[in-house]
């Protein structure tokens, strides 16, 4: 049996009789892909799926990438649309067919993200332990993958990890990187995540003096341009300043929380880390290219619920070369047959979504849809105190409706977030929340706890009960 030396990994490979793993391992890429394509398939849950929606017919209409919000009633901050491409997107497949459309675009971009995970995974092990990994990034993501722009972020972390980890080795810059970082600013706004892995490599390249300082200035023009050209974006240098809109309200966001100790996402990505931990310890000499990716994988998955899945993705390369270096298992070329297992499954998965999702998506899964009719019978420019999770909802089935809070926290200050919070509590002084939105209807659950005290007062009639919501009139 013949065995060579892979010159970008140094893992051996096999060119001899397959064993039983290399039997079946060529498959389970093409079965996990699969997961990552229908397992989102359903209906959207997701409150910020509605105002994304919203905000590409917006941005369609008008060309305004920064404007003042026309939708929200207590809205005060500008509103800085750093995320229109994929926007304008959802707003197509939403024109064309509906929430279906939207959920479709969903599978679609999941299985975009899947297949980069794997391609950077692929590229450095085995076709099994490339499968195993991505199906424990894949429990990562669970919670992340929604329709948002999000997905954007994901994929391109993939490449862009790669990436720079075959700079590590062959020392060339990869200038495509610059402009693939312009349309990463266009979609999502942790796009700076792209710069920060390439300064990260970079770094570490420097100081396992794989690079001399004339070397690494030339290598670190890449992220210095690509953080140049995100400015040339339609929103302008205004992008920079975007992400700090919600600095002030994170304190307030679940998602900005750092995540529960039980949660599968947690757990997953901390596996990934723990085994490339393992392999360098094991091994016996640091590296420290790998030591800080593993320490920025560490910091995003501990620190905030919403990064949990990015630090797994970021990780996952590594993770994957971990295991062929320690169980020295054979890796291989990607044969033929597994190329088209991938293309099958992938391209097999989207035509089944396309098929149920009219389906499975025909109507919202969030909502009072029940009220729909009611909803429709108020006047245009009515102010409609709401529930936050309903509020992209109100926008985009009832657009002539305004209600007074949403899930797009960073237009609001932390004053009118804790007002708001005090009166879905039904704290006392509640009155002067509707008071100052101006809402003469109020949408709750319900079983929100203001209900019954706004009912007890006699100012607030009953105007229709369905579903688990309450529409009353002031």
């Amino acid at each position: 049996m013949a065995v060579v030396t892979d010159p970008r990994t140094g893992a051996a490979q096999d060119h001899g009789p397959s064993s039983p793993a290399a039997r079946i391992g060529w498959l389970l890429p093409a079965l996990v892909l699969a997961l990552f394509a229908l397992k989102p398939l359903g209906p959207l849950k997701d409150p910020d799926a509605y105002w994304h929606v919203v905000a590409g017919e917006h941005l369609t209409q008008t060309g305004q990438f920064v404007l003042n919000d026309p939708f929200g009633a207590a809205t005060e901050k500008v509103w800085i649309l750093n995320q229109w491409l994929p926007e304008v997107l959802m707003h197509g497949a939403h024109a064309a067919y509906g929430l279906a459309g939207v959920a479709w675009l969903l599978c679609l971009g999941s299985l975009l993200v899947g297949v980069a995970v794997y391609a950077a995974c692929r590229r450095r092990s085995s076709a099994l332990v490339s499968a195993v990994v991505l199906a424990v990034t894949f429990v990562a993501l669970s919670g992340s993958l929604s329709p948002r722009p999000q997905l954007v972020t994901f994929a391109l972390a993939a490449v862009t990890t790669s990436t720079w980890l075959l700079t590590r080795e062959d020392g060339r810059a990869r200038w495509w990187l610059v402009p693939l970082t312009w349309l990463w600013a266009c979609s999502h706004g942790m796009w700076f995540i792209g710069p920060v892995l390439g300064g990260v490599v970079v770094l570490g390249m420097f100081l396992e003096r794989r690079l001399s300082l004339g070397d690494a200035a030339r290598l670190a023009l890449v992220p210095v341009l690509s953080v140049a050209v995100a400015a040339l974006t339609p929103v302008g240098p205004r992008l920079f300043v975007s992400p700090f809109q919600v600095s002030g309200v994170t304190g307030l966001i679940s998602e900005w929380q750092p995540p529960g100790l039980a949660d599968p996402g947690l757990l997953a990505a901390l596996l990934l880390v723990a085994v490339v931990v393992v392999d360098q310890v094991v091994r016996g000499r640091g590296e420290w290219t790998v030591a800080l990716l593993a320490v920025l994988a560490l910091v995003l998955a501990v620190t905030w619920s919403r990064t949990t899945g990015l630090a797994a993705v970021v990780v996952a390369p590594l993770a994957a070369l971990a295991p062929q270096r320690l169980t020295r298992q054979k890796a291989s070329a990607v044969p033929r047959r597994e190329r088209i297992a991938v293309l099958l499954s992938g391209g097999l998965s989207l035509v089944l979504a396309a098929v149920l999702a009219p389906v499975a998506a025909a109507s919202p899964g969030i909502g009072p849809n029940g009220l729909d009719a009611a909803l429709d019978r108020l006047p245009a420019g009515t102010v409609v105190c709401n529930d936050q999770a309903d509020g992209g909802w109100l926008m985009l089935r009832h657009p002539g409706l305004r209600p007074t809070m949403d899930t797009r926290v960073e237009l609001y200050s932390v004053e009118r977030i804790r007002q708001y919070l005090s009166f879905v509590a039904g704290e006392p002084g509640w009155q002067a929340y509707t008071s100052r939105v101006g809402c003469t209807y109020a949408l709750m659950p319900t079983d929100a706890a203001v209900v019954p005290v706004m009912r007890g007062t006699g100012s607030w009639s009953l105007v229709a009960e369905v579903g688990g919501y309450v529409l009353l009139k002031a």
